[in-house]
Parts: C-alpha cells; structure tokens; sequence
C-alpha cells in the first residue's frame, strides 16, 4: 500500500463566502439601523409628523428575524439599542436590554412562522403589546404614577407603530436577497 504523497487540499472559497456574507450583512443591517434609528429619534420625534413616536428599530428586528435569522436579529437589537440610546435617550438607557428580550422572543417565535408578509403583521401584532409594557414601565419611572393619558398615548404609540413599520417587511426582504444563504450566518 502506498500512501498518498499529496494529501487532498482544502477548499478555501466557503471561508471566504461565509465572510463576505456577513460583511454583506453588517453593512445592510448597520446602514437600516442608521436610516431608521435617526427617523425615528429625530424625524418622527422633532417633527411630529405622526400623533406619537413610532418604534421603528421594532420593526426592523422583527423584519431581520423572519427575512434573515434570530442571530442576526440579537446582533442587531444590541446594536441598534446603543445607537438609539446614543442620539436619542434621556436618563434610562434600557434600550440595549429592551430590544435584545424583544429579538430573542421573536427569534424564537419566528421559526415556527412562515417568511411571509402575514407573518411579519401578525407578529408585529404582540410587538406592540410588548412595546407598551415597555413604555408604561418608562413612564412609570420617569412620572412615578400611571394616568388616564398613559392609555391614549400607548394606542397612539401602538398605531403609529404599526403603520410606519409595514413597508420594512418587503423592504429588509428585498435588501437581504442578495445574501446567498440564511442558514450559515453567525458571529
């Protein structure tokens, strides 16, 4: 028996794919953080366009959870919750914490979901829910008592939320088409 002198190479080209695909990915999700973090905290804020801010970061981790994968929406709930703590918060900077629970329980809840548009309104749905024990829990620390105006803040909130948010769907779908494969993403 003789062995063999040249022992087989390996392929290096996946290494590389798996890289280029998260850079891919790092700029596509940074660039939507930036665009959609300074909406939301200046845009929306300043502006008062709508009746009450909406959570547009929200939306954008519910949209990567279902268009891309839970990993990527943890990432980006932590990132995304520095930067909007960064340029728009006042004493609290809970953000960071706020959006990583959010993304881990949509992480999860959305592997059971088809990657649909459906998908991504039902589940904004309990987002909001989520989003207004997240804001009474604020206004409580920051007021020290609830109010009757607590309530029509939490459904302007909730409404602005969830129209704001519907376009982000087919939009983080069409910018993360060109990512040839969801399953090997990870940090």
């Amino acid at each position: 028996m003789t062995k063999n002198r040249y022992p087989k190479q390996k392929n290096r080209a996946p290494k590389v794919n798996i890289k280029l695909e998260n850079a891919k990915r790092i700029i596509i999700f940074s660039l939507a953080t930036l665009l959609l973090g300074t909406a939301q905290c200046s845009f929306f804020s300043i502006l008062r366009i709508c009746p009450r801010t909406p959570d547009l970061i929200m939306g954008l981790i519910l949209a990567v959870a279902l268009c891309d994968n839970a990993t990527s929406a943890m990432i980006l709930a932590i990132g995304a919750g520095f930067f909007i703590d960064a340029i728009g918060a006042t004493t609290f900077a809970l953000s960071p914490m706020i959006y990583f629970i959010y993304a881990v329980v949509v992480g999860i809840v959305s592997k059971k979901f088809l990657k649909s548009f459906p998908s991504f309104v039902l589940l904004l749905l309990p987002s909001l829910v989520y989003r207004a024990i997240c804001t009474t829990v604020l206004f409580f620390l920051y007021n020290g008592e609830l109010g009757a105006s607590l309530a029509i803040t939490l459904l302007l909130e909730a409404l602005c939320t969830f129209i704001v948010c519907l376009p982000l769907y087919p939009l983080m779908n069409l910018a993360t088409k060109p990512l040839s494969s969801h399953k090997k993403f990870s940090f």
